[in-house]
C-alpha cells in the first residue's frame, strides 16, 4: 500500500505533464525521475508515455497504471490519518477535578493502571469540593469531573457512578469500633470532627440525622478528609466517609470503618460528570472510557 519512489515519480510526470516540471516540483535532477519512469517500464513491459514536443501523454497502459496510483495514494491517506489519530489517542493531557475522596486510592491505582497502558498520557488533577468540580467542568476548565452525588447542573451530563456508602470511622480503640454496623439512631451524641458543609458527604449526613432527630456533638470542622481521618486515628472522635477513602488508614489499622444501616447513607455515589456540548479531545475520551469500565468493575 506504501507508495514506491518509481510510482510516486510516474504520478508527479503525469499531473505536471513532463519530467522537467516534476524534477522541478520535486526538487531533484530530472534524470532520476528518467530512471524511474523507465524502470517502470520495463518491469510492467508496457510504454507508459508517449513522448511528444508537447510533454509527455500517457498511453492505454499508462492510463491503467495512473488510475492505480492515484487510487494507493488515497488509500495511504488514509492510512495516515488512521495512523495519526491513533498517535493522538496514545499522547495528550487530560485535566480532571475531583472531590477529595477519590485520591486516597480510588484515582491513585487508576492513574497507576493508566501510565503503565499509555505512558503518553498526562493527567492533571485539581480537589475541591463538588459544587466546584461541576463548576470547573461547566467553565471548561478541566475535561472530566467526579462529584459527590448527581449532577447537579443541567449543561453537564453523567458518564457513570459508582456507589459510596458513608461508613462510620473510628480508632480502633474507640468503643464503636467492634460493632458490625450501626443506625443513626445509634449516633446520638457521638462526638465527631465532620467536613463542612461544602462536602456532600456533610450535606448527606445532615438530613439523614435530621430524619433521624439525632444531635451530633460537632467538635471539628474541616475542608480536608486527610485532616479529619489524622484527628480520628489519635483522638477519641469519630468520622464519616466512604470506606474506599479511609481504605489505606483501614490497611494500615489506624482506623475501622462501620457500615452505617441507613437508606440514604448506603445509597451515596460518586458521579463522572463532562460537559454535554465540550468536544472532547482523543485522549479525554480513552481516559473516560476508562474510568467508565473502571467505576462499572467496582459496583460489581
Amino acid at each position: 500500500m506504501i507508495e514506491s519512489t518509481a510510482v510516486r515519480y510516474f504520478r508527479m510526470v503525469t499531473e505536471c505533464g513532463s519530467v522537467k516540471q516534476a524534477a522541478a516540483s520535486l526538487r531533484i535532477a530530472p534524470s532520476a525521475i528518467s530512471r524511474q519512469v523507465q524502470g517502470l517500464e520495463e518491469e510492467l513491459s508496457v510504454k507508459l508515455f508517449e513522448r511528444g514536443a508537447r510533454g509527455m501523454n500517457l498511453t492505454d497502459a499508462g492510463h491503467v497504471l495512473y488510475r492505480y496510483a492515484v487510487e494507493n495514494r488515497t488509500q495511504l491517506d488514509g492510512l495516515r490519518s488512521r495512523v495519526e489519530k491513533f498517535d493522538s489517542l496514545r499522547r495528550g493531557q487530560v485535566k480532571i477535578a475531583t472531590v477529595e475522596g477519590m485520591l486516597a486510592s480510588f484515582l491513585p491505582d487508576f492513574f497507576i493502571e493508566l501510565s503503565r497502558d499509555y505512558p503518553g498520557i498526562s493527567i492533571s488533577v485539581t480537589a475541591v469540593g463538588s459544587r466546584d468540580v461541576a463548576e470547573m467542568v461547566s467553565q471548561n476548565e478541566v475535561d472530566l469531573g467526579l462529584i459527590f452525588g448527581r449532577a447537579p447542573r443541567r449543561d453537564l451530563i453523567e458518564l457513570a457512578r459508582m456507589r459510596q456508602p458513608v461508613h462510620l470511622i473510628v480508632a480502633p480503640d474507640h468503643p464503636m469500633a467492634d460493632k458490625t454496623s450501626c443506625m443513626v439512631k445509634d449516633l446520638a451524641g457521638l462526638r465527631v470532627v465532620v467536613p463542612d458543609p461544602s462536602f456532600g458527604i456533610r450535606q448527606e449526613l445532615d438530613k439523614a440525622c435530621a430524619q433521624a432527630r439525632v444531635h451530633l456533638e460537632v467538635r471539628n470542622e474541616t475542608n480536608s478528609l486527610a485532616f479529619a481521618q489524622t484527628i480520628v486515628a489519635r483522638t477519641e472522635l469519630a468520622t464519616f466517609l466512604p470506606r474506599d477513602t479511609a481504605m489505606p488508614s483501614i490497611n494500615a489499622g489506624t482506623l475501622v470503618a462501620v457500615p452505617l444501616r441507613d437508606r440514604r447513607l448506603e445509597a451515596t455515589q460518586v458521579t463522572l460528570v463532562q460537559l454535554a456540548a465540550r468536544n472532547a479531545s482523543p485522549s479525554t475520551r480513552l481516559v473516560a472510557e476508562r474510568l467508565i469500565q473502571t467505576m462499572k468493575e467496582a459496583e460489581d
